[in-house]
Parts: structure tokens; C-alpha cells; sequence
């Protein structure tokens, strides 16, 4: 997994963009599991820039603006969800012994030694992969890979100086799934108020690797809302499955009655919904090849929200096949 070392300025900066909000609040949650404040940087790495400005400035700018660099950046943050992203986490190593080629540039000091404590993490760690991301234009963070030796011991540090450099690595990585089911499936529920995860749905995405973009899985589960929506109106749950669809070109659809009467089948799609009891998830969309998001509802308040029983591989049929 990338080890990335991201700046407040970019962080904070996604609070001002609904789109980007609840990667930022799947950040935090990573950020709480490692425990302490491993995001923590020197306080000069919020006036790294994301080549359109400081990211907050950018963001309040283009606050309302669909199109500027939407995609890119939700594409690019939706996939560092799973990090680990430390900067300051303990090092037993004493980074100051670790020899860079090509040379880090010795001004500032505090950006040298942050870099050389990722490539200390890479060191002690050999999953660990770090990425800086320098986004600034006047950065002479200019070469895009520094390497650190000690001893025998090689660690390379990726420096990514647009989004565009970072999303090509993405792009040859996205077979890994860096981010994954269930911190898109955490990050969509935090976005979205009327989705309720159950235990269930998370123990499967935490097991499912993916077969569709993580950005994809993130548009069918935010845009189950335009089904509940649809339900509020009277619409059928056929219906509603329709307008779902057209809006967020996910199918979606309700099970075959071959399905409901197997009693294999039918358990493997029943759920125990809290102060409901059991409940069986017929209707459900289907974002990948074999990506299967299995969905019940309920009025709550006055308008339906939509509990997410499964989120993962496609459950049996009754020839046995998924």
C-alpha cells in the first residue's frame, strides 16, 4: 500500500467540496485506526499548492463548479482512501544516516527529513511503497523518484508533481484496488444520510475485490438516494429501479421468483435489518461484472432510506453458479 504524505492545506481544502467531503471523511477515519495524529506534517507543507493555487483557495473557487478537475481528484483521493498515510509515525531508524540519489534539495530542512522518513517506513517496511505528492509548480522536489540507501537497503521514494503524473500510476495500479470495497462503501455512507450499512454488507466488501473503478461503486451506492427519492414519490420499486439507472447508468433490478423460492437463495439474501428483524433484499444494482449491492427499505420519518445488506461478489443462484 502507498505510504502518501499529503499536506493540511489539501486535506482540509476537500471540506469545501461536496464531492470530495466524504473522501475527506474516510481520511479521518483512517487517521483514528492508525491511532495518534499520523497526518500531522510541519506546518510549512500547507503552502504546498496544487498547481492551481493553494487547495483551499481552489476549492472555495470552484466550489460550484462541476467540471473543474472533479473527476481527476475524486478518481485520484477515492484511491489513496486506504493508505497508511504517516508522516510521523515512530522510526526506530535514524533517517539522518539514509544517503538520497538523486540529492534532495537541502532547503527547507523539514522537507527533507519528512521525505527521508517515508523512505525510512519503506525501509522497515517492504509493502510500504511512498508517494509525495509536490503539486506546487515553483517545487524543486524536480525529479520524479529519489532513492535512499542504508547499508544494503534500497527504499524509492515516487514524487508526483501533477495530478495528471499521479494518475498515471493509478492507472497501472488499479487492478490492486488500492482503495477497495469497503472504504468506498464507509466512504458513501458517510455522504449519504438515507444509506444504512449493515455488518453484513461490510464483512463482504472487506473480503470482495473489486471488478469495477472504486469511483464506480461510489456513484451506485451515493445515487441509491435517487431510488429512495423515487420511492417517496409512490413510484414502484421497479419503477424507482428504472429512474436509478438512468441517473447513475448502474442496472438495477429486483430478484427472479426462481431466486425467492430457493431456499438457499433466499437465505444467502436475507438480512437482520435492527428492530426489524429478518428481511429479505430482493432489489439490487450491480456496478461490476460480479459487483452485487443488495438493498432493502423502509420509511423513516417520512421518507425511505435504504439499508445495504450486501456489498460484494455476486450471491449464489440456484444452479449454483454467482
Amino acid at each position: 500500500m502507498p505510504v502518501v504524505l499529503l499536506n493540511h492545506d489539501f486535506v482540509d481544502g476537500m471540506a469545501h467540496r461536496t464531492d470530495l467531503g466524504p473522501v475527506a471523511v474516510a481520511l479521518q477515519d483512517v487517521q483514528r485506526r492508525l491511532g495518534g495524529d499520523p497526518m500531522h506534517v510541519h506546518p510549512e507543507l500547507t503552502l504546498q499548492a496544487t498547481g492551481g493555487g493553494p487547495f483551499v483557495e481552489w476549492a472555495n473557487q470552484h466550489r460550484n463548479d462541476a467540471e473543474a478537475d472533479r473527476r481527476t481528484l475524486s478518481a485520484l483521493l477515492l484511491r489513496l482512501l486506504s493508505g497508511p498515510f504517516v508522516t510521523d509515525l515512530p522510526l526506530e531508524r535514524d533517517v539522518s544516516l539514509l544517503s538520497d540519489d538523486p540529492a534532495l534539495p537541502p532547503e527547507p530542512p523539514w522537507r527533507r527529513e519528512a521525505v527521508r522518513h517515508l523512505a525510512a517506513h519503506a525501509l522497515s517496511a517492504a509493502s510500504a511503497v511512498p508517494w509525495v505528492l509536490s503539486f506546487d509548480p515553483r517545487s524543486d522536489l524536480s525529479q520524479p523518484r529519489y532513492r535512499f540507501t542504508q547499508g544494503d537497503a534500497i527504499a524509492e521514494v515516487d514524487n508526483f508533481r501533477s495530478s495528471a503524473e499521479a494518475l498515471s500510476r493509478l492507472g497501472e495500479l488499479a487492478t490492486r484496488g488500492l482503495a477497495g470495497a469497503l472504504a468506498t462503501l464507509e466512504a458513501a455512507a458517510r455522504h449519504e444520510s438515507r444509506l444504512i450499512v449493515l455488518p453484513r454488507a461490510r464483512d463482504a466488501a472487506r473480503k470482495w475485490n473489486l471488478d469495477c473503478p472504486e469511483g464506480a461503486l461510489f456513484r451506485a451506492l451515493v445515487d441509491l438516494a435517487i431510488y429512495a427519492a423515487a420511492l417517496d414519490e409512490g413510484l414502484s420499486r421497479e419503477l424507482a429501479a428504472e429512474r436509478y439507472h438512468k441517473a447513475s447508468g448502474v442496472p438495477m433490478s429486483r430478484e427472479s421468483g426462481e431466486v425467492s423460492r430457493s431456499p438457499t437463495c433466499k437465505r444467502q439474501r436475507t438480512f437482520v435489518v435492527p428492530g426489524r428483524g429478518e428481511q429479505y433484499f430482493d432489489m439490487h444494482a450491480k456496478p461490476g461484472a460480479s459487483t452485487r449491492i443488495h438493498v432493502w427499505t423502509e420509511v423513516v420519518e417520512g421518507r425511505h432510506v435504504v439499508y445495504v445488506g450486501h456489498c460484494g461478489e455476486h450471491l449464489l443462484l440456484p444452479s449454483g453458479k454467482r
